[in-house]
């Protein structure tokens, strides 16, 4: 699945950079924009996000209908789930309630199968081998299919792809050049 450069620049300046111009510490972006996002655009998303900016839009992404398995478990494993394995709702802290939520609720829609689609590739294999499974909270139930790499389709940001196609052509031509310069000085 191929992300294109103008889609890259709409998440990007609607979602994952938007509280770098805003000081209203409380402001989110336009859930309407959000609701034009294809599943591939919520991996995409979910990928660059910066969690510093709270979890209200990956709650966005986890609760729409358009959400694939491969990014319900891209979010739940880039958060460090196993710091709060150890942990009961009653012993997690204000600041930290919200991600600890978001993570059960994950859970709660593998084990509920709510996730119908699974056509984005995630492999959580590293992350999972990680973590001391003994030191789980009995409130957590952690699925099989949670700790299992999804099948489907890897995610290409096509605007990358593009910059490092540049990059390599800058060098190769600075390269040429500096060789035209040491030829000269012969």
């Amino acid at each position: 699945m191929i992300i294109l450069p103008y889609k890259e620049k709409f998440i990007r300046e609607n979602f994952i950079e938007f509280s770098f111009d805003s000081d209203d510490e409380n402001y989110l972006p336009d859930f309407k924009l959000f609701e034009k996002l294809n599943a591939t655009d919520q991996y995409y998303l979910a990928e660059n996000y910066n969690w510093d900016d709270g979890v209200e839009i990956l709650k966005w992404i986890i609760e729409s209908k358009k959400c694939d398995k491969g990014t319900a478990s891209l979010i739940f494993w880039t958060s460090e789930p196993d710091y709060y394995f150890e942990k009961s709702e009653s012993e997690i802290s204000d600041y930290e309630k919200d991600t600890f939520l978001l993570l059960k609720r994950i859970v709660e829609k593998f084990n509920n199968k709510e996730f119908k689609k699974s056509n984005l590739k995630y492999n959580p294999t590293n992350r999972e081998k990680r973590i001391n499974w003994s030191k789980q909270n009995s409130e957590w139930k952690i699925s099989e299919e949670l700790k299992k790499p999804t099948k489907g389709f890897s995610i290409i940001s096509l605007g990358i792809i593009q910059h490092k196609i540049w990059e390599w052509q800058r060098k190769r031509k600075e390269a040429k050049r500096a060789e035209k310069r040491l030829k000269r000085k012969k």
